[in-house]
Parts: structure tokens; sequence; C-alpha cells
């Protein structure tokens, strides 16, 4: 049947689109490679450690192509220490009945002629050519796999994606085949950076900082307190220098909503930065929790410190199954540290059982420490000891390479109310840790307010009644009416009693 003119073009148009590409490939790399080798034997085995026989451009049939056989024999050749030139490499494979297969005595020739006009070159450099151009090939036959399998319709989608995402971390791998490079080297070493502290004492750079606490007692006002700190430059607490400011703050909160959100950020004076775009927030009003090896958020991550409140909504089991939050998290999180994290701070929950403790260790106030634990690189774990004004306990659970940072409170009202954070309220080194704390505020149920009161005015009794110790209750009471403490004449036969026992 005739067409006109218009079916025409598009049937030609159609015939060029549908044209494959061409394959990848270097021939003048492969070539000047192995000319390499024949002219440098005892580069063999440096070329080896980059590229195989495979690399070498062939068919798909799983025949070495030419130049990939060459290269095979080469390598042979240089493990058994022989001389590897354009005539000992020919008898070599005509030995072994190849020659022919390779293209005879002149293709050898020629190979090695064709080195002699390119001049000499970065032999490792070629190798990567070599190498590049395979893993391209491998990525168009994946791609043509991978749509015959989706048009086919023979396996599952999710079986489809997953042998296919295993084949393509496979390729990422191949790049590093280098057995020297599974090591760090000595001037790897020499170059790294020294153990450095984002804010001094407090958030280490390079790794997984957590603060353990129970549910409500203030993990998400610290990290908010981190953020607001880091992003302004100045001290966490108005204790703790930043010794790093913050390029951008990422900030994963999946258990919040947008509007809840907003509110810690106005309280904190976090508005500009989410303005600015400094803080980048994903909440739960942005939809589902983003996994954390999502290629999006790596890039996104880059020279910004991370924020994930909390782990246990990254976990792949539910909150209270321990061993599930930590599987995969600490592939996850070291994910993010390789993507370019500068630091991360992780908020964990506390198993229930914490509440009844009165130490803090990285047992008793990590869910699941076993396994959590042993990743993370620094943290503290957190305990409230007053609701009232909020003043939180904190002590190092995993030091840093250093000794244990000594215990610190913080207190939140009313200063979070006033200023938009929390201050230091006994600095470290005054402190005393959780036990001593707990056992003041327990006895008698009195809050400590109240019992230093009490103290006070014991001291002030025995005082005037070393002065004259015939005083009558009623005396004492109008004395203790005149310093403004109103004290009934009852109370103070009591005090009587107990500082004269």
């Amino acid at each position: 049947m005739r067409t006109n003119g218009r079916d025409s073009r598009k049937q030609n148009s159609r015939s060029a689109t549908s044209a494959d590409p061409p394959i990848p490939k270097d021939l003048d790399a492969e070539r000047t490679v192995l000319a390499d080798i024949m002219l440098e034997n005892s580069h063999a085995k440096a070329i080896a450690k980059i590229i195989t026989s495979r690399d070498f451009v062939s068919p798909r049939n799983g025949d070495l192509s030419a130049n990939g056989v060459m290269f095979r024999e080469m390598l042979i050749m240089a493990e058994a220490q022989m001389p590897i030139d354009p005539l000992t490499l020919a008898n070599h494979l005509r030995n072994k009945g190849m020659l022919e297969l390779v293209g005879g005595v002149s293709y050898v020739e020629t190979v090695a002629d064709g080195f002699a006009r390119i001049g000499r070159t970065n032999f490792e450099d070629h190798a990567k050519i070599i190498r590049d151009k395979s893993l391209h090939r491998r990525l168009a036959h994946l791609g043509n796999d991978l749509q015959q399998c989706a048009t086919g319709g023979a396996e599952s989608a999710t079986d489809t994606l997953d042998r296919f995402w295993l084949e393509l971390s496979q390729l990422r791998d191949r790049l590093k085949l280098n057995s020297d490079d599974m090591f760090d080297t000595w001037e790897e070493f020499q170059n790294a950076k020294p153990l450095r502290a984002r804010i001094d004492n407090f958030l280490w750079a390079d790794v997984a900082n957590v603060i353990g606490g129970l549910s409500g007692e203030g993990k998400t006002l610290i990290l908010m307190a981190t953020t607001k700190a880091q992003l302004t430059g100045e001290p966490l607490f108005r204790y703790f220098r930043v010794l790093e400011p913050a390029i951008c703050v990422s900030y994963l909160i999946p258990e919040c909503a947008r509007a809840p959100f907003m509110h810690r950020a106005r309280r904190f004076g976090l508005e500009p930065f989410l303005e600015s775009g400094r803080l980048k927030v994903r909440t739960l009003s942005k939809g589902p929790r983003i996994n954390l090896d999502d290629p999006r958020l790596l890039q996104a991550v880059r020279d910004s410190d991370v924020k994930i409140d909390t782990a246990a909504r990254f976990g792949e089991g539910s909150e209270n199954e321990a061993t599930d939050v930590a599987n995969g998290l600490a592939t996850d999180i070291f994910g993010l540290l390789t993507a370019g994290a500068q630091s991360i701070q992780i908020a964990h929950h506390s198993p229930k059982s914490f509440a009844k403790d009165n130490y803090i260790s990285l047992e008793s106030c990590l869910r699941g420490s076993g396994d959590f634990g042993a990743f993370v690189g620094a943290g503290f774990g957190i305990r409230q000891v007053d609701k009232t004004q909020n003043i939180i306990h904190l002590e190092d659970i995993k030091p840093r390479d250093a000794e244990p940072f000594p215990p610190f409170q913080i207190i939140g009202r009313p200063h979070i109310d006033q200023e938009g954070d929390s201050r230091i309220h006994r600095e470290p080194g005054t402190c005393g840790h959780l036990a001593d704390h707990l056992e003041t505020r327990n006895r008698g149920g009195a809050a400590e307010s109240v019992r230093e009161a009490r103290a006070a005015n014991l001291a002030l009794l025995r005082a005037w009644l070393k002065e004259d110790p015939n005083q009558t209750s009623e005396q004492l009471a109008a004395r203790f009416k005149a310093e403004r403490v109103e004290i009934s004449p009852v109370t103070v036969r009591k005090y009587k009693m107990e500082v004269t026992s």
C-alpha cells in the first residue's frame, strides 16, 4: 500500500529516533593500555587493580574480545614473570591456540606500533577510561533489560526493582574493587582532620550525637536550642561555645505537624532561618516519613547539620521494638555522614524502666542500648528533675575519645518565654550526679525551694537561741515576722524541738 508524503516522513522520523545509540567504548584507550604493558611490564599489576579482562568491549554473549584475551594473557605472563613484548606475546598466544583469535601477529604488532605513535601517557587514566566505559555499557544493558521486564510483566514490580537495585549497587561497588583502596593509607591518616567539636564539649562533628531521655522530658527542647545556637553562633545555654556555626540545619521530625513546630520555632526565634532556608524542616504535614537513604535527602544534607527527632520514627519496627529501631539505622546514619553531613544529633527515647532509676548510663537511658549505643559517637542522657521550672539534668553517656564531661543542668522557665532559650542552671563540676538531686527532691516530698527556705529558718533560729535560749515561741515568731517570714508560734515550737534535740 502506498503512503503519502506525510506518512513517509513520520516513518523516517520514527526510524531515526528508534536507532540504537552507540555502545560506550574507547578502543584507543584499550590498545594504549595493552601497548603500555608491552613497553613497561611492571605496569601490569597496577592496571590489573583497576580493570579486568571483562572490561574490554565484547559481545553480550560472554565471549572476550581480542583485546580482552590479550590483556588476560598478559596478566598470566606477568604473574609467571615472563617478559611481555610483541614477539613473546604472539608466541604465548600461538602456543595456547589463541593467536588467530586476536587477529594474528599483525594485530599484536599494530597495537605496539600504535602506542609509539600516541606517545607515553598516563596508563592509569586510560585504564579508568576502560573501566568507566565498561560500567556505562552495563548500565545501558541494565536499562534495556529493565524496560523488557517492565513491559513483559514476567515478575512483580517489587522483585524487578529489588533485582536491579542490587545490580546497580554492585556497579557502584565496582569502582572500589582495588584491594589497596579497602584500607586507609598513611597519607590519608596524615591529611585527616583532627577530632573537632561543632559546639565545645557538647556536639561533635562527623559522628552521631544522641540525646537520650524519657518522653516529654526535654529532648526536642535541647535539639531546638542546639539548632538555634548553631544558626546564630551564640553560646548554647549561654555557656557552651559554638566553634563551627552551621551553614544549614536539616531538621527531620516526622512525629510533629507543621503548626506545633512553627509554635516552637517562634519561641526559639527561628523564624528568620526558616524564611532564609538555613533551617530546612520536614514535618508530618509534608507527607509520609522520608527514608534516611533517600537520594534526595542525601543530596540535601551535604554541608548541613542534621537533627533526627526521634530515632524511633526511622527504625524498621515499632517504637517498642528496640532491636528493630536500631536495625539498619546505623547504616543510614553513616550514609548521611558519607553524603557530607557535618554532624548528626538524634533524639532517642529511654525505656520506661529508666523512670525508676536514680542514675544515668548508656545502658539505662537508651532503649536498645546494645544496638543503638554501639554506633553513636557521643551524647548525653537527660532527666527532668523539676517540672515546674523545667530543670533538666544532663550526663555524658558516650565520651568522645576523652574523659566523661561532668554532669550539668539547664533551666527552662522563665527563660524560654522571656529569652527564647534555656540557660545553664548548675555548671559542669558543681552539679553532682542524678542520684544527688533525686534524693534531695524526694526527701519529705517538699520542693527544693521549700527545703532551702526551711533550712534558712532553722539556721536563723539557732542563732537567736544562742543569744538567748529563754525566748518564747511567740517572741521568736515576732522576730521571724520582722524578717518578713510568716511562721506561727506552733511551727516555731516544732523548730525549737528540732534544733535543741
